[in-house]
């Protein structure tokens, strides 16, 4: 169902990204770094967007894989620390264990 809303948000945006643009087709005066002389706004506009909306889907990515390194690692430690546990024998709880239990012991 949040899919949905996304996609939905999405497309929304999209759409209104080029409404706007194509609304405002006038030429404009842009001194850019090396860019200069006039261009349509239209292309202005699309072509913020589009550099945004990639550098914001390659934030992103790196976040997630960012996470999932750190869960994959968490995960890594609590296997070690599991296997770590195993080696040494358990502590004398008073209680008896699940064999002594089932000879009646």
């Amino acid at each position: 169902m949040l899919q949905k809303i996304r996609y939905f948000l999405f497309l929304t945006a999209v759409l209104v990204v080029i409404v706007v643009a194509f609304q405002n087709h006038h030429e404009v005066d842009i001194d850019l770094l090396f860019f200069s002389g006039q261009y349509p706004l239209t292309l202005l506009l699309l072509a913020c967007s589009a550099v945004s909306f990639i550098l914001g889907a390659v934030w992103t990515m790196w976040r997630l894989r960012k996470r999932e390194k750190a869960k994959a690692r968490a995960k890594s430690e609590a296997a070690a620390d599991g296997s770590k546990s195993d080696k040494h024998p358990a502590k004398d709880t008073g209680q008896p264990n699940d064999a002594v239990k089932e000879l009646g012991g």
